[in-house]
């Protein structure tokens, strides 16, 4: 549905019906209609334009003890949304205002002023704010700049790279002068990777992990990692692990190879080369980070508009009813980079 709502009329918002378990059914949730009053105090109501969806999403649907705080049962789902202000009880954010928040998965929102966000760089697209300039583009920053520490001359590693963070870590490795082997899921996903920087590149289909990144390394000349940036966990965080540098560094940033997992999946058997290497593996989550925001979003925008740094990003189609289509299609490989699902017309 892409038709704009206005105030009064029903709309339609996804509702969370089942815990899944194993890969998400479409019988976990629900389409439903829902009516919205006026703005309250301190409230705005905004029309969603762009909505994400996101790995990390599976875990609150699951109702897990994770990062994120699970999804009610009954209740609407979140998801990072950008959108248009159209009624406010807020003078910070008039109508007009372009707002980032957490009520997607729906057409309308009355939202909390203080749980919007009014987007500093609004002459970018709004699909560019939810995806190098958003959360993903974030988190590829925080894991290079923050916990890996990118230097000139490193040899970098990512794996899932034609995906929303790890496509936005490749480039900004390169930025800093680094040497990336990026790992993705298909031969057009890897033909991006390179396209986007990438001095080298496979399909994790192709063979045992180990092997394709010691193939990789030896086509570049180079004998071990000072850096591995996963979002994957699994065979490739052992392949990674295998032929680090002393002194490497491993920021962990997701492992989408277990999220669908109903059963506890082993990690790694060689997690003692840790020590032989003094290497330093250490997870993160972006909200220890918000203190450089804005020194994130400045530093980005101005690539963005240089053109040093590429969005890659998949649009799904159907609007909000397409919504559920398109998180499972992202957690099966689907999207290359950002998953998006435009709500509504943005012209």
């Amino acid at each position: 549905m892409t038709d704009i709502v206005t105030s009064g009329t029903a709309q339609l918002e996804w509702v969370l019906r089942s815990r899944p378990s194993g890969r998400p059914r479409a019988t976990d949730v629900e389409l439903v209609e829902s009516t919205l009053g006026r703005p309250g105090a301190g409230q705005v109501r905004v029309r969603n334009l762009v909505m994400s969806v996101e790995p990390y999403m599976r875990g609150r649907m699951g109702g897990e003890a994770t990062y994120a705080e699970p999804y009610g049962l009954g209740e609407p789902m979140l998801a990072p949304t950008v959108g248009v202000v159209i009624e406010s009880d807020h003078a910070a954010l008039p109508p007009g205002s372009l707002v980032l928040h957490d009520f997607g998965w729906r057409i309308e929102a009355l939202v909390d002023a203080s749980d919007c966000r009014r987007l500093r760089h609004d002459d970018l697209p709004a699909a560019v704010h939810l995806s190098v300039l958003g959360i993903p583009g974030m988190t590829a920053w925080v894991g290079v700049e923050r916990i890996a520490q990118v230097r000139s001359g490193d040899v970098v590693f990512v794996s899932s790279a034609a995906g929303a963070v790890g496509s936005t870590a490749v480039q900004l490795a390169k930025q800093r002068g680094a040497v990336v082997i990026a790992s993705a899921g298909s031969p057009e996903k890897v033909a991006l990777t390179e396209a986007l920087g990438a001095d080298a590149a496979f399909d994790h289909h192709d063979g045992p992990a180990k092997d394709l990144l010691r193939t990789a390394m030896s086509d570049l000349g180079v004998t071990a990692l000072d850096v591995y940036f996963d979002n994957v966990g699994g065979e490739q965080l052992e392949a990674a692990v295998r032929v680090l540098a002393d002194h490497a560094r491993i920021a962990l940033c997701g492992m989408i190879s277990i999220y669908n997992s109903a059963e506890p999946v082993p990690g790694p058997n060689n997690l003692i080369k840790l020590i032989w290497r003094r290497a330093r593996m250490e997870g993160f989550l972006l909200a220890d980070h918000l203190d450089a925001q804005d020194q994130f979003e400045d530093e980005m925008a101005d690539l963005v508009r240089t053109e040093r740094i590429r969005p890659v990003h998949t649009e799904f189609p159907g609007g909000v009813a397409g919504a559920w289509d398109a998180f499972v299609g992202m957690l099966d490989g689907a999207a290359t980079g950002k998953a998006l699902v435009p709500l509504v017309p943005t012209t």
